[in-house]
């Protein structure tokens, strides 16, 4: 006991005795634990550096995300507005155009009414165009008197112009039932067509024309078929066989 409080005395007076005492009652492990841990303790500094790098960059990365997606979105809504623009002005383009056809045959069924024996002059001469108020009278009484329903009636009442008047041919009286289109299709024709079959049932003669601007070749093809004659309306009304 006196030997060990000696020593200690002895590195009391000589503390660079220390580190010897050291060297020989440790091991290589633990004498160079405090290196160890401080190296342990600055990777770790290291680390949570990194990591906070990484927790920045992500946070950074997440508000670009978040930005692209708002900014993506915001797109969307300019092309949802755009399209909406874009299909309402088409919207109104469609329907100015149909107002324009409207417009085109309106005028054309007043010129072929009002100047028929001009139109007419080669199908028919004594050419008189019947009043519509004067038409539709005469509908009320066929069908009053059980000549024509009242589908029938509802049918001719739309016929665009109906004219009277002798035809070349052979002098007898005819009445031309005219369907008027800008463009005449092949609806036309059949309308044209069905509607002449069914003012036969006021005892009348009649004949199935077509006028207007221009003919289509499938609607050419059905007026062949059904009997129809088409009158074009270019420099001089001319009669398409």
């Amino acid at each position: 006991m006196g030997d060990f409080r000696e020593l200690i005395a002895a590195l009391e007076q000589h503390p660079e005795w220390r580190a010897e005492l050291r060297r020989l009652l440790l091991t290589d492990d633990l004498l160079t634990l405090p290196e160890t841990v401080s190296q342990l303790v600055q990777a770790q500094q290291r680390t949570d550096e990194q990591i906070r790098q990484l927790t920045e960059a992500q946070r950074q990365t997440t508000q670009q995300i978040q930005q692209f997606t708002e900014q993506v979105s915001q797109f969307g809504i300019r092309v949802e507005e755009l399209s909406t623009v874009v299909n309402s002005l088409a919207q109104s383009l469609q329907k100015i155009g149909d107002d324009v056809a409207k417009l085109k045959e309106f005028f054309l069924e007043d010129c072929y009414h009002s100047r028929a024996a001009m139109y007419f002059s080669k199908l028919i001469r004594r050419t008189c165009a019947i009043v519509h108020d004067d038409l539709c009278q005469l509908l009320d009484d066929a069908q009053d008197q059980g000549i024509l329903t009242e589908q029938e009636r509802e049918d001719l009442v739309q016929t665009d112009v109906v004219v009277r008047g002798r035809r070349r041919t052979d002098g007898e009286e005819v009445y031309l039932i005219v369907e008027v289109s800008w463009g005449i299709g092949v609806s036309d024709v059949q309308r044209a067509s069905r509607r002449a079959r069914t003012f036969t049932k006021l005892g009348w003669q009649t004949m199935p024309v077509v006028a207007g601007g221009w003919l289509s070749a499938d609607a050419r093809q059905a007026a062949q078929q059904e009997g129809v004659v088409a009158i074009l309306d270019g420099a001089r009304a001319v009669l398409v066989e």
